[in-house]
């Protein structure tokens, strides 16, 4: 694609930089508007190169606005003048940081420095990102989630008629894919009205790029776009079920816990529905086992038992577990956890779905606090 590099310093310390990470995964030159040194990642995501020559102990690396927002560039590769320094960096943590900031004519500039432990500035504003952990740490790339290795997503837009999908999972077959998750709904109103969206999570595709066009070119499909997995977006669930007063409490809790780990990169959402009356609250408690990547219940109300109990025990047999509020009836004879405190029900289920989190409800299963 003939990349242009400023120096022979800048490619010798790039060309290090791309063996290291050949070394785990496929690595291929990438167009992308308005920037350079992009590489797309087994197929599936992009990684930006960056380079900065050491000035007085700091290195400053341009970061254009086409940066901002764009979900399917993963990691910036901050190059420190050769390959012994470089930051890995997610690229969600520095769109988190740039989001409120106005760009300059040509975007942002980075100032990156090693103050008894790395850290990023952003010029001309005192916002400091703390970077040691991120320094030469090429796991990200290849290995920060096994469970998300290799997957992407796709929304098409195509024509309500029999066979769509069948069509569809039969193109993405035939690339080596493997369907993970669909939904498909007809619009009710827009642009779209009385079309059918698609969406689907595949993983193993050969060349996901070349998968785009040849759904593109089928017949039944008007548009397709490309986007990372739900779970890199929302990440995994805490459902929250119960009064409305203790759902709000237990929220609280669990907004608040989550809201600290994703600012180191997770991502942890919260779902609640405020319910009243035993059969509306176990048909609830049912339906969380087919909820898309639901990790774990809080049922928070004065009172529950009966049905609701009966279809605790049978997320157990899902491997959900299920943390309670102290209350009457039932339900905290059968819960993996008791709590009495609504906002520490909701942290402990958030600290129990994080990674970054030092807590496992399987070690104090059974138990009351």
């Amino acid at each position: 694609m003939g990349y242009r590099y400023n120096t022979p310093e800048m490619k010798k310390a790039a060309e290090a930089v791309i063996d290291i990470i050949e070394k785990e995964v496929e690595l291929k030159e990438y167009y992308l508007s308005g920037l350079q040194h992009v590489y797309r990642v087994d197929g599936q995501y992009l990684l930006i190169l960056r380079y900065s020559k050491n000035k007085d102990g700091h290195f400053y690396f341009s970061v254009p606005p086409e940066f901002l927002n764009n979900l399917s560039i993963k990691h910036l590769v901050l190059i420190c003048e050769d390959s012994a320094h470089v930051i890995v960096l997610p690229s969600s943590q520095l769109n988190d940081l740039l989001e409120d900031v106005e760009p300059g004519t040509k975007g942002w500039t980075l100032d990156v420095y090693d103050k008894e432990g790395w850290e990023m500035k952003i010029v001309k504003t005192e916002k400091v990102l703390y970077i040691d952990n991120y320094v030469n740490d090429y796991d990200l790339i290849f290995s920060r989630s096994t469970a998300l290795l290799g997957k992407s997503a796709l929304l098409l837009i195509c024509k309500d008629k029999p066979g769509v999908l069948r069509d569809v999972a039969g193109m993405i077959a035939k690339h080596g894919g493997n369907i993970t998750y669909t939904q498909q709904f007809i619009f009710a109103k827009g642009q779209n009205e009385g079309k059918s969206s698609l969406y689907i999570e595949v993983e193993n595709v050969k060349d996901i790029d070349d998968l785009v066009v040849a759904l593109e070119k089928m017949g039944v499909v008007e548009s397709v776009t490309l986007h990372p997995p739900m779970e890199r977006i929302f990440g995994s669930r805490v459902i929250i079920i119960g009064g409305g007063a203790q759902v709000a409490q237990v929220a609280v809790g669990a907004i608040s816990e989550a809201d600290r780990h994703n600012l180191r990169g997770e991502r942890i959402s919260v779902d609640t529905i405020p319910l009243v009356g035993e059969d509306n609250l176990a048909d609830a408690v049912e339906a969380v086992k087919r909820l898309h990547r639901a990790q774990i219940l809080v049922l928070a109300g004065s009172i529950m038992g009966g049905r609701i109990s009966e279809e605790v025990q049978k997320l157990h047999d899902e491997g959900m577990p299920v943390i309670s509020l102290n209350m009457a009836g039932s339900v905290p004879d059968v819960a993996d956890l008791v709590v009495t405190d609504p906002i520490q029900a909701g942290t402990f289920a958030v600290m129990h779905v994080a990674k970054t989190a030092v807590f496992d409800i399987d070690r104090v299963r059974g138990k009351k606090f």
